[in-house]
C-alpha cells in the first residue's frame, strides 16, 4: 500500500484510537465474525492511517492488511478513470478496500480520511481457531422412522464400526482396477469413484501408526501414508465388509442419484479449483465427495429398514433431516480437517454471507448449483437458482461464471470419462 509522505500511521493500541478500532472491528467484514476476545486480540496489532486530502492509496501490501475506511471519502480509480466513491459509515465501507482488484486499482482521498488496517494473517489464524473450537447446534425435528435409522447409527458409532455402503457393481470394478493400476494418482482416481470407500480409506490413514497427527486432506495423501500395498489390501477388506444390494427400487434410485451427484460434484470442483491458485484440486475433490457423506450414512442404515419407506419422497424427507447432523458427526469422529466439516455443515446454506477468500465449501455449493441448473432433479428441489446469490457474484469476480455452466460441466464430464476408462481397462 503506497501513501504520500504526509500520511502517517499510528498504532491502534493507544488510548486515542482504541475505541475507534474496536468499533470498526465490530462492524466490518469479516473481522466482525470474530468473538469479542479475538477481536480485542486483533485490535492490539491494528493501526490507524491518517490520510491527507488528495493522497493516493494503492494495494501493494493488501495481501498483508485488510484496510477499511472509517472516516472521510475515497474516490476510486481504474487507471486514470474515476469509477466510483466510498464514504465512511456506509455498507460499502464495511468491506475491505481492494477486495475486488478488478473493480478499481487505486483510490484517492477527497477529504481528510482515516483508514484502519488489520493484519490479514492474524485474522485468518483467529478465524480458523475460532471455527475449530466452535460448538454448532443443529436443531432437527425427527419422527419414528428417523429415530429407527438414527438409533442404529448411534450404536455403530459408539462401537467405532460405522458403515458406509458401496454398491456391488461399483465395488467389483474398484476391486479389479485397484490391483491393476501402477501409480498413486491412478489408484486415487479408482478409490474416489466410490465415496463410501473414499471416506473409509481416509479414516484408516488418520488412524495409521505412521500418522504424524495431521489429518489427511486428499486421497493421494492417504495412500502415501498407508503405502500402496496396504491401501490395496484395505480396499479389498473394506469392500467385502461394506458392499450392499439396495433392498428395493426406492433405495436403488436414491443410491444411484447420490453416487451420480457426488461423482459429478467432485469433478466440477476440480475444474473450478483451476481458477483459484490458493485451492488445491485434489483437496477440493475429497471435500466434495464427503460433503454429503451424511446422506450416504443415512442411506446405508435406511437400507436395513427399507420396508418403512413407501415412496421416494418419504426417503428424501428422512435424508433431508439427517444428512447434515450425521455428516458433521462422522467427519469429526473420523478426524477429517475443519474444511471438510465446514462443507458438510454449510455447503447447502445457499444464502449465507460470503466474505473473504473463496473456500472449498464455496466450490461445493457452486457444484451443487451447477448440477441443479444443468441436470435438475425430477422431484421438487430445495436448491435455488444461482441468480442473485452472493456466491455467484463472488465467483464471477474470480473468473467463474455460474450462469454459463456448460463448459464447466463438459470439462467435469471429461474427467469422469477418464476415470471410467481406468475402471474398465483390462
Amino acid at each position: 500500500m503506497a501513501f504520500k509522505s504526509d500520511t502517517n500511521t499510528t498504532p491502534a493500541a493507544d488510548d486515542e484510537h482504541g475505541p475507534l478500532v474496536l468499533a470498526a472491528a465490530g462492524a466490518v467484514l469479516p473481522v466482525s465474525e470474530l468473538n469479542v476476545a479475538n477481536r480485542a486480540a486483533l485490535c492490539r496489532t491494528a493501526s490507524v492511517v491518517h490520510v491527507q486530502r488528495n493522497d493516493q492509496i494503492k494495494p501493494e501490501n493488501s495481501h498483508r492488511w485488510l484496510m477499511y475506511l472509517v472516516e472521510g471519502t475515497l474516490s476510486l480509480y481504474n487507471g486514470k478513470e474515476e469509477v466510483g466513491q466510498i464514504n465512511a459509515r456506509t455498507p460499502e465501507a464495511l468491506q475491505p478496500l481492494f477486495l475486488d482488484k478488478g473493480a478499481y486499482q487505486s483510490a484517492r482521498t477527497s477529504t481528510v480520511a482515516r483508514i484502519v488496517k488489520f493484519g490479514r494473517e492474524q485474522l485468518d489464524i483467529l478465524l480458523k481457531e475460532q471455527q475449530k473450537n466452535a460448538i454448532h447446534v443443529i436443531d432437527v425435528e425427527v419422527g419414528p422412522i428417523e429415530n429407527t435409522v438414527f438409533d442404529d447409527i448411534v450404536a455403530d458409532m459408539k462401537g467405532h464400526k460405522a458403515h458406509l455402503a458401496s454398491i456391488r457393481e461399483i465395488a467389483a470394478s474398484v476391486t479389479s482396477a485397484a490391483g491393476r493400476v501402477a501409480s498413486i494418482p491412478d489408484l486415487a482416481e479408482v478409490i474416489q469413484s466410490d465415496p463410501g470407500l473414499t471416506a473409509h480409506i481416509v479414516n484408516a490413514a488418520n488412524r495409521a501408526e505412521a500418522s504424524s497427527g495431521d489429518s489427511i486432506a486428499s486421497i493421494r495423501g492417504a495412500i502415501s501414508r498407508l503405502g500402496v500395498e496396504t491401501t490395496q489390501r484395505s480396499i479389498e477388506e473394506l469392500l467385502r465388509a461394506n458392499t450392499v444390494i439396495p433392498a428395493n427400487e426406492i433405495m436403488e434410485r436414491r443410491f444411484r442419484r447420490y453416487l451420480q451427484r457426488s461423482t459429478l460434484s467432485s469433478a466440477i470442483v476440480q475444474v473450478l479449483a483451476r481458477e483459484l491458485p490458493d485451492l488445491k484440486a485434489e483437496v477440493a475433490a475429497l471435500v466434495a465427495l464427503t460433503a454429503d457423506i451424511g446422506e450416504l450414512l443415512t442411506l446405508t442404515y435406511a437400507n436395513d429398514h427399507a420396508e418403512l419407506f413407501e415412496d421416494d419422497a418419504q426417503l428424501a424427507a428422512v435424508i433431508e433431516k439427517l444428512r447434515t447432523v450425521l455428516g458433521v458427526w462422522l467427519l469429526n469422529a473420523w478426524d477429517f480437517p475443519a474444511e471438510f466439516v465446514d462443507a458438510s455443515l454449510t455447503s447447502r446454506d445457499w444464502y449465507r454471507n460470503h466474505n473473504g477468500e473463496i473456500t472449498y465449501t464455496d466450490l461445493v455449493t457452486a457444484a451443487l448449483l451447477i448440477i441443479q441448473s444443468e441436470m435438475p432433479d425430477a422431484e421438487q428441489s430445495s436448491i435455488p437458482s444461482a441468480d442473485n446469490l452472493l456466491l455467484a457474484r463472488r465467483l464471477q469476480q474470480a473468473g467463474i461464471d455460474l450462469k454459463s455452466p456448460g463448459n464447466i460441466v463438459r470439462a467435469a464430464t471429461g474427467r469422469i470419462v477418464t476415470t471410467q476408462a481406468l475402471l474398465k481397462a483390462g
